[in-house]
C-alpha cells in the first residue's frame, strides 16, 4: 500500500539558530501557510509522492528537483532580504507564491493534476489566509439535532469546535485548543471520530487513544476524558507523536 501524502515542508534559509525568535516566527509562518495550502488540496495525493520538501538554501546547487523514494525535494529562488521587509500579509502571499511555484513545476515534471494546485492557491486567497475548515455533520440519535466539528488555526494555536444545530438555534463551543503542530496535528485524526454520545452530548470519541471530548447541551459544559479518566486538559503527546509543546 503506497504511503499517504504527509506534508509540504518549506525550509526558509538565512536565519541562523533555532533558538532565535525570528527563526521561530518564520518557521511558524511557513508551517501555517504550507498546512493551509495542503488542506486546500482537498485530500489529493500526488502519484508516487508522500512528501515535498522546499529548500531555497540549495538554489543554484540543485539543478533540478530530485526524488528519493516517495520524497521529492526542490530548491527555488527565495529573496530573503525582500521577504524580511514585508508585513505579515505580504509574507503570507510571498510564501504562498513560493509554494505554488514549486508545486506547478513539480506538476509538469511528474505529470500531476495541475488543476488541484491552481484550485488550492485560489482557495487560500479566497479565505484571505484564514485557517478554518468544517467537517461532515452527524445526526443525533433522535434525529432532532445535527452536529459537526470545525478546526480553526493561528500560527501558534489549533482550536477545535463542536457545532450543534437544531430548528431553534445553532451553538458553537470550543472543545479544546492546543499548540499548532501543522501538518502533523492530531486534530486531523480526531475530527474523523465524531460522535453523539446520547441525545444531548456531542463531540469526539477516539477509541485507539482512549480520548473522549464532548459538549453537553443540557449542562452546557465541555468534558474531557483520557484513558477513561476525567481530565481538565488532554495530553495529546501520550497518544500521538509530533505534537509540539
Amino acid at each position: 500500500m503506497p504511503a499517504p501524502f504527509s506534508d509540504i515542508t518549506l525550509y526558509l534559509p538565512g536565519t541562523s539558530l533555532g533558538g532565535n525568535p525570528g527563526y521561530r516566527e518564520e518557521t511558524r509562518l511557513a508551517g501555517y501557510i504550507s498546512d493551509l495550502y495542503g488542506r486546500c488540496m482537498n485530500g489529493y495525493k500526488p502519484p508516487f509522492c508522500s512528501r515535498v520538501t522546499i529548500q531555497p538554501h540549495y538554489y543554484g546547487i540543485w539543478k533540478q528537483a530530485w526524488k528519493t523514494g516517495s520524497i521529492i525535494a526542490i530548491a527555488p529562488f527565495f529573496d530573503k532580504e525582500k521577504f524580511e521587509q514585508l508585513d505579515k500579509a505580504g509574507k503570507y502571499r510571498c510564501l504562498l507564491d513560493l509554494i505554488q511555484e514549486c508545486m506547478l513545476q513539480l506538476s509538469e515534471a511528474y505529470h500531476w493534476n495541475r488543476s488541484v494546485f491552481e484550485t488550492a492557491y485560489q482557495l487560500v486567497l479566497e479565505k484571505d489566509f484564514a485557517f478554518n475548515f468544517v467537517y461532515p455533520s452527524v445526526l443525533s440519535k433522535n434525529r432532532k439535532l445535527s452536529g459537526f466539528l470545525s478546526i480553526e488555526k493561528t500560527e501558534q494555536i489549533t482550536a477545535v469546535y463542536a457545532n450543534i444545530i437544531s430548528e431553534a438555534a445553532a451553538v458553537k463551543v470550543k472543545l479544546y485548543d492546543k499548540t499548532n503542530s501543522f501538518w502533523y496535528d492530531c486534530s486531523y485524526i480526531l475530527v474523523r471520530h465524531t460522535k453523539w454520545f446520547d441525545a444531548g452530548r456531542f463531540g469526539i470519541h477516539y477509541p485507539k487513544g482512549k480520548i473522549s471530548i464532548w459538549y453537553s447541551l443540557t449542562d452546557m459544559v465541555v468534558a474531557s476524558f483520557q484513558n477513561d479518566i476525567p481530565v481538565e486538559k488532554i495530553d495529546f503527546k501520550k497518544s500521538f507523536w509530533m505534537q509540539l509543546d
